[in-house]
């Protein structure tokens, strides 16, 4: 294949994002206003904002491509929402002989992600302009060429989308699932008033009683805390004590409100001591603990030392400790019990004491039958997807460079999903 070299000035232009007053945010959709998207909108969508629509306001479609252009998200790409934009963002203008798809995935390259994190790298804040684009190059592929290799490259983005929406899928499912059981007690309003519970079949239903006790819970269950069913495992390890290629997951690597961590580094590319974890233990971001990052270990490695590594003290209360973990009303108790300004951090300490309703065994049991299989496709589909965005990390620089035909990466996808 023939591969052009061009400065990104006339490969794509950009065009900056739009602040509006912070007094105008609000948090859900009402008519007149229009969503103010930001960077932590494409980690999680738990907490949108919107704004009162103008013309003054720039705005992208879910298909334009944009970029972090400030602080650690300098160089990161995004795309799939659609909304007026803010500062910390730039919309991508490709120009026209150049395939928007194409540029997205060239965008996400070494061939533009090191010289921009190397002109950037000098004030993260001071962000990028059009000068330092100016004096990036990038090879660019004939027109039916830049198709062809995006819808590649497409086709395995696809994939680990449907993973992600099906992970997410399933966790939602779970979270109802505890809320309903352990936090409002559904079941046993049901039967107080003499019917079944909804969506369970008799033996389950016949675990929960139909009456609630004097402590206010359901007759026969236990006013407990966190810490009577789980604890925090500390064991330190030293990178230099490890292979090179073991898994670390830090902050970065753990995405807002998601229990999936499909995205983790290697210990050779830290130089401190780390956290030992394992796979099926569960994770805690204890710096910035709003931040609501917690999640299922996916594989053995280390972690951290800002992340709290948390076991179930038995095996049939893993799913438990997870669903009370990664709920809104705990995370809201680790801030409050947080200590620092700047920089707050959560303990095990404070956590552990944390009010849970301890029910019976059986109830227990039932509710790990039902959630232990979501987290076990969970799993599956993080490997899945991690090992779809190696491949799609291996073939891009390839194709983009024009090493690698359009044929032979076919067939490579062809074999994986």
């Amino acid at each position: 294949m023939n591969v052009e070299l061009r400065s990104c000035a006339t490969v794509f232009d950009i065009k900056g994002g739009t602040q509006p007053p912070k007094s105008t945010f609000i948090d859900r959709p009402k008519e007149g206003y229009v969503r103010l998207v930001q960077i932590r909108d494409f980690e999680s969508d738990a907490h949108p904002t919107f704004v009162p629509d103008k013309p003054s306001l720039n705005k992208c479609e879910r298909e334009d491509v944009l970029i972090g252009r400030y602080g650690a998200a300098v160089g990161r790409i995004c795309s799939g929402l659609e909304g007026a934009y803010n500062v910390a963002l730039v919309k991508v203008l490709p120009a026209e002989d150049v395939d928007r798809s194409y540029l997205k995935h060239l965008l996400r390259s070494h061939f533009f992600q090191d010289p921009l994190l190397g002109s950037s790298g000098r004030s993260a804040q001071a962000g990028f302009n059009r000068g330092d684009l100016a004096a990036i190059d990038l090879p660019i592929l004939p027109s039916r060429d830049q198709k062809a290799a995006a819808a590649v490259l497409d086709a395995l983005d696809d994939n680990i989308e449907l993973n992600r929406r099906t992970s997410a899928t399933l966790e939602e499912m779970a979270r109802a699932l505890y809320r309903s059981w352990f936090v409002d007690f559904d079941p046993v309003h049901a039967r107080a008033l003499g019917q079944p519970p909804a969506h369970m079949d008799p033996t389950t239903a016949a675990l929960f009683p139909d009456r609630f006790g004097p402590n206010g819970l359901p007759k026969g269950w236990a006013v407990g805390t966190l810490g009577d069913i789980a604890s925090n495992t500390r064991r330190q390890v030293q990178p230099g004590d490890i292979e090179a290629a073991t898994p670390y997951i830090g902050l970065e690597h753990m995405p807002r409100r998601s229990i999936a961590l499909s995205d983790w580094g290697e210990a050779g590319q830290v130089g401190s001591a780390k956290s030992a974890m394992r796979r099926g233990q569960i994770l805690f971001g204890k710096l910035r603990p709003y931040f609501h990052k917690v999640g299922i270990v996916p594989t053995d490695g280390i972690c951290s030392t800002d992340i709290l590594v948390i076991d179930a003290k038995a095996d049939c209360w893993r799913e438990l400790v997870l669903s009370v973990m990664s709920s809104d009303d705990f995370v809201e108790h680790a801030n409050a019990t947080s200590s620092g300004t700047r920089m707050p951090r959560s303990n095990w300490k404070d956590m552990a004491r944390y009010d849970i309703a301890i029910p019976p065994e059986a109830v227990v049991e039932a509710f790990s039958s039902i959630v232990r299989p979501m987290s076990k496709k969970i799993a599956a589909s993080i490997h899945e997807a991690h090992t779809l965005a190696a491949l799609r990390d291996a073939l891009l620089p390839r194709l983009m460079s024009g090493e690698l035909r359009i044929r032979e990466a076919e067939k490579q996808v062809e074999e994986v999903v």
